[in-house]
């Protein structure tokens, strides 16, 4: 029975060859999603370090997830750790569903292929279930960092409340409480907690909501002063010679907006990590969303292209990158840059969608 379940087929695939270097997603890729998905996990530091030693000695070029990798390479990739320590990690990776241990009858780690019947016996660390849940691990590391960023707001407005009840009482002995508590790591409800207790519980914080999709300038929001920023999107050049107007149509209304199933079909690697069928603008912002941590994109950086191009755009511009994100040293700094950074003037989500289904067509 384990010989049967060990057997696969090694012909012609119909599919790309398998890769944790060149395939989505890449090791870095999966390794940091996992480190931000720990908490819910469970999983310490030093287990996902031997997850990553294994990811490291998958091949390249391969058509299988298993790791063939003795216990002696693990540890000599891992800095010489016990032989134990690497024992008991894969166990703990096992009970938690990342990976399949298929063991040998003289426990070694080898594949053996049957070439006149297409089949092969692989026998190490089946990493597959890992790569099939990842998008549920990215959907989990999205919903830590969320939770995170508002702890770290709720701790900057606890501070700033705490200070404000000492200005008006020295000796409150409330504040000064929390202000040693804030010492402590604390989780969501701890904060929510403490804020609610002070005496001081409101803070002046601006909203930033309400930014126009396309604005870079603070205005005044003052009625009684005309300096609002009356944009044309239209911009007029004056040909001298001609004596003549011309006009040059921004590129965001030059294009046509994104649709739902031109974005599936230019982008399919995105569309693949989904767990639900995406049907709706807002199913394709919250992929994206979850996306986003995967590639190495902040939720800052995520936040602000929000706010200068708009939901659907910003989430376009995340699903494209998955395309072909291979391609990309640096894709946090690259998102920036084309989003709200040097490149963001000429830059057109719609553009670049359209690029990658041309592509897609001219490959077929």
């Amino acid at each position: 029975m384990a010989f049967k379940q060990a057997t696969a087929p090694i012909g012609l695939r119909n599919t790309e060859l398998l890769s944790a270097d060149n395939s989505i997603p890449e090791r870095h890729i999966v390794i940091a999603t996992l480190r931000n998905a720990a908490p819910r996990l469970g999983l310490s530091a030093s287990v996902i370090s031997t997850l990553d030693a294994m990811l490291s000695c998958l091949a390249p070029k391969r058509n299988h997830h298993t790791v063939f990798a003795s216990n002696t390479t693990l540890t000599f990739r891992l800095n010489g750790i016990s032989d134990r320590t690497i024992r008991r990690h894969a166990a703990v990776l096992q009970d938690l569903g990342l990976l399949i241990r298929r063991d040998s009858p003289n426990r070694k780690r080898f594949t053996k292929h049957n070439s006149h019947e297409g089949t092969a016996l692989r026998f190490g660390f089946d990493l597959s279930p890992l790569f099939s849940r990842l998008h549920e691990f990215a959907a989990l590391a999205a919903e830590v960092l969320r939770e995170k960023e508002q702890i770290e707001y709720l701790r900057a407005k606890i501070r700033a409340a705490a200070n404000d009840s000492l200005r008006i009482n020295p000796d409150d002995e409330i504040a000064l409480q929390t202000l040693r508590t804030l010492r402590r790591k604390l989780s969501l409800k701890d904060c929510e907690t403490l804020f609610a207790e002070l005496t001081v519980t409101t803070v002046e914080a601006e909203t930033t909501d309400d930014i126009p999709a396309h604005s870079t300038t603070t205005l005044s929001a003052s009625d009684g002063h005309f300096v609002r920023h009356l944009h044309k999107s239209n911009k007029e050049h004056i040909d001298k010679e001609e004596g003549c107007v011309k006009k040059e149509t921004s590129p965001s209304q030059a294009e046509e907006p994104i649709t739902v199933p031109e974005l599936l079909s230019a982008c399919p690697e995105a569309a693949q990590f989904s767990l639900k069928n995406i049907e709706t603008v807002h199913d394709v912002v919250a992929h994206a969303r979850t996306l986003a941590p995967m590639l190495g994109i902040s939720s800052q950086s995520y936040e602000a292209a929000h706010r200068r191009l708009g939901g659907l755009r910003a989430a376009a511009t995340v699903w494209a990158i998955m395309q072909f994100h291979d391609k990309i040293k640096a894709i946090g700094a690259y998102f920036r840059a084309i989003t709200t950074g040097s490149k963001s003037a000429e830059f057109s989500p719609e553009k670049l969608i359209r690029r990658l289904a041309a592509a897609k067509t001219y490959a077929a």
